[in-house]
């Protein structure tokens, strides 16, 4: 992905650039899926204009990752952005699936604006509730999308669904059609929950997002690097300080030191032996720590 000199001023001009990080993340998923009617070439295609995307920050603008932590720390969640508004949350769900989903409702005769916000640090869901300081009782949950129990007049819903199916997406399966069946489900679950909820506004978001650990779409580390993150981190993004001395990975760029936590960096990953799940999150990069956030208005 060739990055535009408008864009390279923009960053250094602007007092916020995480922002317009943010907002040339979502401009690049959705642009391609304007162009890609396939999903499987969708996928693929985004994820690789993604991975240039990330790679040009990362080589050009290494302080962003502690921007971008600090926002995740700081910035308002959205049940303080959106105080009056049904709020959804779709475990798992990235900025790839949102732009897809964006498309489709407004075919639905929705009208949707398509923005982001930020996961937790590390990007994962036991440290999310603590950010937006509920627990699971204040939901609505939604564990088989075959079996939507709605009243319609619920304030807070959290579905299980997308994240229960990347888990079990394993090296060896078919990434592909994996990643078709699973944007399906998502899409069944969003339009029976706005066909139900009685609400005209309806906030759906996610606690964290994901990034693809195929060869590819990744950045690898030299064998030195992948015996210690072996060691350490086994097939986590994130570990506790707790005497953990990752001083050597740190200083080469693979490993941020955040909030008491060590944490991959940006797309770099490892190889685990053993069958191992192909979407993670809890580390530092783009696609884990931007979350979407879709205001739909009926």
């Amino acid at each position: 992905m060739k990055v535009k000199t408008d864009f390279v001023m923009d960053l250094i001009k602007d007092t916020n650039p995480v922002i317009t990080v943010g907002k040339k993340l979502l401009e690049l998923w959705s642009n391609v899926a304007e162009e890609e009617h396939e999903i499987g070439n969708y996928y693929s295609r985004g994820e690789e204009k993604e991975r240039s995307f990330e790679e040009f920050i990362l080589k050009s603008y290494w302080e962003f990752y502690d921007l971008l932590a600090k926002a995740c720390l700081k910035e308002k969640d959205v049940f303080q952005l959106y105080p009056d508004s049904v709020v959804v949350i779709m475990d798992g769900m990235s900025i790839r699936e949102s732009a897809l989903l964006s498309k489709r409702l407004e075919k639905e005769g929705y009208n949707v604006k398509h923005g982001f916000n930020f996961s937790a640090v590390p990007s994962d869901t036991e440290f999310f509730r603590e950010k937006i300081r509920k627990s699971m009782n204040d939901f609505n949950q939604i564990n088989n999308p075959e079996n939507i129990k709605l009243t319609g007049r619920e304030k807070y819903i959290w579905s299980q669904f997308p994240d229960v199916m990347l888990d079990k997406i394993q090296a060896g399966h078919t990434v592909i059609s994996s990643l078709e069946e699973m944007y399906k489900v998502v899409e069944k679950i969003v339009l029976e929950i706005l066909s139900k909820i009685k609400a005209e506004r309806i906030v759906i978001t996610s606690d964290h997002g994901y990034i693809r650990t195929e060869a590819g779409f990744v950045f690898p580390v030299p064998d030195k690097a992948k015996r210690k993150f072996q060691q350490i981190f086994g097939s986590k993004r994130y570990v506790k300080i707790d005497g953990n001395d990752v001083e050597d990975l740190i200083k080469v760029g693979y490993v941020k030191e955040f909030n008491g936590y060590y944490l991959a960096k940006s797309r770099y990953s490892w190889p685990v032996p053993g069958r191992y799940s192909i979407y993670i999150h809890g580390g530092l990069s783009l696609m884990e720590c931007f979350v979407p956030v879709l205001e739909v208005v009926k």
